[in-house]
């Protein structure tokens, strides 16, 4: 019988984000397809269960951010869906609102990089192997994935010690 990946209903936008540094996000193409880390601590759901989850119906994504002081910011997209694995997870994302700043919006129609395949314009540089796997533009508009041993989480100009990201479906 084969495992079933874990997928963590919360009930309020509090519960949940990115917290201890103890999971690396900095993995490659099957890591990120499949999914890693503890649930109940920093996790990566995986992205062939993101396009699962997002295939059937509308979904909605919402990313919280916590700055180094406790403020907290979030962005809102109505328009979330990943596509497959022979697609690289290509995202589709739009209709922000929120308090971060619409920096998810600029990866718009980006497939999904790692640092074992590069899927970035910046041809120079895979910003993957820095900055860990995420629907990369080049290495400068938002990386929530980054490995927070070395620095913090960037998003739009500003650092953050913590995020989530939540997935909801729309009614």
């Amino acid at each position: 019988m084969a495992l079933r990946p874990t997928v963590i209903c919360l009930q309020t936008e509090e519960d949940g984000p990115r917290i201890d540094r103890t999971t690396s996000f900095n993995r490659n193409w099957i890591e990120y397809r499949e999914g890693f880390g503890d649930s109940q601590k920093e996790y990566w759901l995986g992205n062939k269960y993101l396009y699962l989850l997002t295939t059937n119906g509308k979904y909605e994504l919402r990313v919280d951010l916590t700055d180094t002081n406790n403020k907290m910011t979030y962005a809102l997209y109505k328009t979330f869906t990943v596509s497959d694995e022979n697609s690289q997870y290509k995202l589709s994302i739009g209709g922000y609102s929120g308090t971060a700043g619409d920096r998810m919006g600029f990866n718009n129609g980006m497939r999904f990089a790692t640092k074992d395949r590069d899927h970035d314009t910046y041809r120079e540089y895979n910003c993957a192997k820095t900055y860990g796997g995420w629907w990369h533009v080049d290495c400068g508009h938002a990386y929530l994935n980054y490995d927070m041993s070395k620095n913090k989480l960037y998003w739009l100009g500003f650092d953050y010690i913590q995020s989530s990201m939540m997935i909801r479906q729309i009614m």
